[in-house]
């Protein structure tokens, strides 16, 4: 054990990537719970993941006991491979489930307070009319914090790239709210578009 681990790189990527390993063991885990897998390539396929990792998480599990290769008669005349969960498998994959829903929500939450604050920022400026420039699913998660925080805000349109925002009279907005807001973008956005600067605002 490290006198301090919080500062030591070493154990820092240690942490990081055991952390990797056990997202990619629930990922094989919950395939295996609700698919039927006779090869690692089938497996590879249904969880997203490259083969060579699945030979080596596949490897650690049938060691660990969690995973099994069981009998499968895929027709009358031949027998096959299945693998299987192991009833300490089955455990192990509804533990993660659980410490993996946890760590979004954390994050999701996380994000929420960050977007608010930034909302919030915008509105003491003054702006009350935002032109959302990026996904619209974005958008719509923006619209439900600002009901949320009963901001004076309104999205009054959403443009899904910096190219649609010339198309958008700059009267009818105070600010666009660039998704991809980098400093490279926003000099870019103010030759093309010829909006002011002020009236642009980067999202993160």
């Amino acid at each position: 054990m490290f006198k301090d681990e919080h500062n030591n790189p070493y154990f820092e990527m240690t942490r990081k990537n055991h952390m990797e390993f056990s997202k990619r063991e629930f990922e094989i885990l919950d395939v295996l719970d609700n698919q039927v897998i006779t090869t690692q390539r089938q497996l590879s396929e249904f969880a997203g993941i490259s083969l060579g990792q699945v030979n080596y998480v596949i490897k650690s599990l049938l060691e660990k006991g969690l995973v099994k290769l069981g009998d499968f008669r895929k027709n009358p005349r031949k027998i096959s491979y299945a693998y299987l969960l192991t009833p300490r498998g089955i455990d192990t994959k509804s533990k993660l489930a659980v410490k993996f829903v946890t760590a979004k929500l954390r994050e999701y939450h996380s994000l929420r307070n960050r977007l608010a604050k930034k909302l919030n920022a915008i509105e003491k400026k003054g702006h009350v009319r935002i032109m959302f420039v990026g996904p619209k699913m974005v958008k719509e998660f923006l619209g439900s914090i600002i009901k949320e925080n009963n901001l004076d805000l309104v999205l009054v349109g959403c443009c899904q790239n910096r190219k649609d925002l010339k198309d958008c009279k700059p009267e009818t907005y105070d600010v666009a709210l660039l998704f991809d807001g980098s400093n490279a973008n926003f000099k870019k956005t103010k030759s093309t578009i010829r909006i002011p600067q002020n009236k642009m605002l980067p999202f993160w």
